[in-house]
């Protein structure tokens, strides 16, 4: 067994606890800061799919527990980021460029 499952359940709240928190600051961050910040999520999700496969020990419950965060916060991390680009593109004056 790779891990306990107390253990794993920690790993669930913390790695759940810092994509809520990524997607929440992302608000403050420059265009360029949240599409980081896309890609942060888009490799984290590919890195727990590399490490189910590279280990077969790994517990299917805890690789989709993660998967399943990343998946949710992700809709919330575009919203913001297309609603940022908007803003830049429309400019100060609040009108969108003809």
């Amino acid at each position: 067994m790779l891990m306990q499952p107390q253990t794993g359940g920690l790993i669930v709240a913390g790695f759940s606890a810092a994509v809520v928190a990524l997607v929440w600051w992302m608000r403050r961050l420059s265009t360029r800061g949240q599409f980081l910040v896309l890609l942060i999520l888009g490799v984290s999700v590919g890195f727990v799919f590399m490490t189910v496969v590279q280990v077969p020990e790994f517990p299917n419950w805890l690789a989709a527990a993660l998967v399943v965060v990343v998946f949710a916060a992700s809709p919330f991390a575009v919203r913001s980021f297309m609603a940022a680009l908007r803003q830049e593109e429309e400019g100060p004056s609040g009108e969108a460029p003809r």
